[in-house]
Parts: structure tokens; sequence; C-alpha cells
């Protein structure tokens, strides 16, 4: 059973979880910390919780990683700076990539606009073909049937 107690008493329990559990409550604090904890069933659950939370952050930080990680770590970017201090790249060859793909940029916009061009000439030449079909016909004085269809319809 709980006894009644005090909800200053438990304010200060909460406001001191973290002083409590370093060890920092002067020793009056600190034994009337634990006689309210004993008679708030509540506060003693919370201390409860903070202190299990708090070990799991313990236990996780005295986890030692692999010493072996770190010195490959080590070998690896060391071995970047030594390539890197090795092969500084030439100007010419900073200057030059940029001017490559520019170039061929150009030309493939040219081949484009030569391709663009001589199917728009094999257009002019397919009309150019028919011109000459119908000067050809009108030569010959051959009557065009265009509504060929409609005539054959329209007669019957």
């Amino acid at each position: 059973m709980q006894a009644k107690t005090n909800k200053l008493d438990c304010t200060f329990v909460r406001i001191n979880l973290f002083s409590y559990q370093e060890q920092l409550l002067s020793a009056k604090e600190r034994i009337e910390f634990e006689d309210h904890l004993h008679s708030c069933e509540e506060c003693s659950r919370i201390v409860s919780a903070f202190q299990s939370v708090t070990s799991f952050i313990d236990k996780k930080k005295s986890i030692e990683t692999n010493p072996f990680i770190r010195t490959r770590i080590l070998q690896w970017l060391e071995s970047q700076m030594e390539r890197a201090e090795e092969k500084p790249i030439p100007v010419f060859q900073r200057i030059l990539r940029p001017i490559s793909v520019s170039f061929m940029l150009l030309i493939a916009v040219i081949i484009g606009f030569s391709l663009v061009k001589q199917r728009h000439e094999g257009f002019a030449d397919i009309n150019n073909h028919q011109n000459s079909i119908q000067a050809m016909k009108s030569e010959l004085n051959i009557p065009d049937f265009i509504d060929e269809d409609n005539t054959f319809f329209d007669n019957h």
C-alpha cells in the first residue's frame, strides 16, 4: 500500500534523477531521496527505469571496436593520400577533357542537322518526281482520275 506522499517530494525526485544516479546529491538530500523512494511506488518505478536505461547506455559505451578496423581505415586513408600526391592531374588533361566533350557534341549536332537536311531533300525529290509524272501525263494527254471511287459508286 502506498503511503500518502508529498507532491514536492515527487517533483524533487524527478528533477534530481541524474544527480542521484551520478551520486552528486548531498548526504541529507540522498537520504531524503531514498526515503521518498521507499514510500512512493511511482517514483521508485521511475528511478528503476532510469537506472536500467543508464546501465544499458553504459554497456553500449563499454563495447570496444575491433582494433584492426582502425588500422585498416588508417592504412586505406594513407594509401589514398599517397596516390593523390603521386598523380596530380596535368593542366592540359583538365582542359583537354571538356574541349573533347564539347567537340564530340558539336559533331553530333552537325550530323543530326545533315541527316534532317538529307531527309528533307528526299521529300523534295518525291515532290519533284510527282511533278514530273504530272508533266508526262499532260504531255501524253492522260486524264487524271482523282475521284475514281466516287464516279464508280455514282453510276451504280
